[in-house]
């Protein structure tokens, strides 16, 4: 079928892990996989990692996307899923490349690239000032990694952030309170949530998706096993292993997605989810949140 997905959260796909590709061949081969899996478009993906090998991994992906190929799919800048995020709720993140909001050491990854959207915790001393000035430069925050309050996931949207990283995972999950409580509540965030049968259960979905049923965004956090299957990858400088459709660190931490967005539409029709608002899921509603028109990308 023709390319016609947009998926804002890719680590890897077709082999490849983003963050510790070696070469521009290397990254195009995820912008083809994409593509053979009818993605039309998509924001690579920078995991928690030592400055320099963020810096390394955003220049070769600005390469690809300066220079596009007819069987690529397009990449629309660069998201970064930390390193501002927090201890308790790093899921695969290495914690030794944590850090507090600073606004050199973000200013270092926008001079890189097109920095798109950067996932944070807005609980950490400093990330309030920080979302502020990402938003004024032209960077969607999303809230992710996060053990906020309720009150202090309302100061983060508050402060600019307009969107949530998979919700429920790497957060607290209901009936606790917190940052995907306040994301389901408030109208104006647009809500990012993997459904793949293995992050989020069929009937917390269920219950889930009719609350916010005009503001979702599917996309699976794909990881270098997507478009391949099991076996042993790279996730950055640790390895995942990947078997019967779950990717997991070695201390069995989930790790990322493997299902494409086709087979999720499938599980949205599943869970009595009209065609129209799941085809939105992956395909307009993440352009608008990009700032996008949809139809440009073809």
């Amino acid at each position: 079928m023709k390319p016609t997905l947009v998926d804002l959260q890719v680590n890897g796909h077709g082999g490849i892990d983003l963050l510790s590709a070696k070469s521009v061949d290397e990254v195009r081969v995820v912008s083809r996989s994409l593509f053979k899996n009818e993605v039309l478009a998509y924001l690579p993906t920078i995991i928690t990692c030592a400055t320099e090998s963020a810096i390394r991994a955003i220049k070769l992906i600005e390469e690809v996307r300066k220079n596009p190929m007819p069987d690529e799919a397009k990449i629309l800048g660069i998201h970064l899923e930390g390193p501002f995020i927090s201890f308790e709720k790093r899921g695969a993140h290495p914690k030794e490349f944590l850090a507090k909001p600073d606004l050199k050491h973000v200013q270092k990854l926008l001079n890189a690239g097109l920095i798109k959207e950067l996932t944070l915790a807005p609980e950490l001393p400093g990330a309030l000032d920080l979302i502020k000035f990402l938003v004024n430069q032209g960077v969607i925050v999303s809230l992710g990694h996060s053990s906020a309050t309720s009150k202090e996931a309302e100061a983060g949207f508050n402060a600019g952030a307009t969107t949530v990283t998979h919700l429920f995972n790497a957060m607290p999950k209901p009936p606790l309170t917190g940052l995907a409580e306040v994301a389901i509540e408030r109208e104006d965030v647009l809500i990012q949530i993997i459904i793949d049968n293995v992050h989020v259960s069929k009937e917390l979905l269920a219950q889930t998706l009719p609350k916010i049923i005009n503001r979702f965004i599917v996309t699976n956090d794909a990881v270098a096993a997507a478009g391949i299957g099991d076996g042993i990858f790279p996730f950055g400088d640790m390895e995942i292993t990947v078997t019967n459709g779950q990717a997991r660190k070695n201390d069995g931490t989930l790790a990322g997605g493997v299902i494409n967005l086709r087979e999720s539409l499938k599980l949205m029709k599943e869970l009595g989810i009209t065609d129209g608002d799941a085809l939105a899921s992956v395909t307009t509603r993440p352009a608008d949140l990009l700032g996008i028109k949809y139809a440009s990308l073809f």
